[in-house]
């Protein structure tokens, strides 16, 4: 019975994600592409892979890319947590697979 409650739900996901992924601002969307590309990741490694180096204010730096962070995470792309004074962030896909590696352990 649980089974056939988490797949609808998943598939739900999966097409809110579609539709908000089309919604993206280029700078939001360049986030999201990053954090793809290589995650875990935090704001600052970000910044890094997008040619922004922080001349100063790293905190301001560090602010900019939060909100992006905090944009995808609402619009279910990505999850993240915060680690001391940063955020990290990885892909919602991964989230789904680690999921399934801990159901997959219970059955054994």
């Amino acid at each position: 019975m649980e089974d056939s409650h988490i797949l609808p739900v998943s598939h739900q996901n999966e097409k809110i994600s579609r539709k908000s992924k089309k919604h993206l601002t280029k700078s939001t969307n360049s986030v999201f592409e990053a954090i793809n590309n290589k995650w875990p990741t935090n704001p600052l490694e970000i910044a890094q892979e997008l040619g922004e180096t922080p001349k100063g204010n790293v905190k301001r730096l560090s602010s900019k890319y939060v909100y992006h962070f905090k944009k995808l995470k609402k619009l279910g792309l990505i999850d993240m947590k915060k680690l001391g004074n940063t955020y990290v962030a990885w892909p919602m896909d991964m989230e789904k697979l680690r999921v399934l590696h801990e159901i997959i352990r219970e059955g054994d």
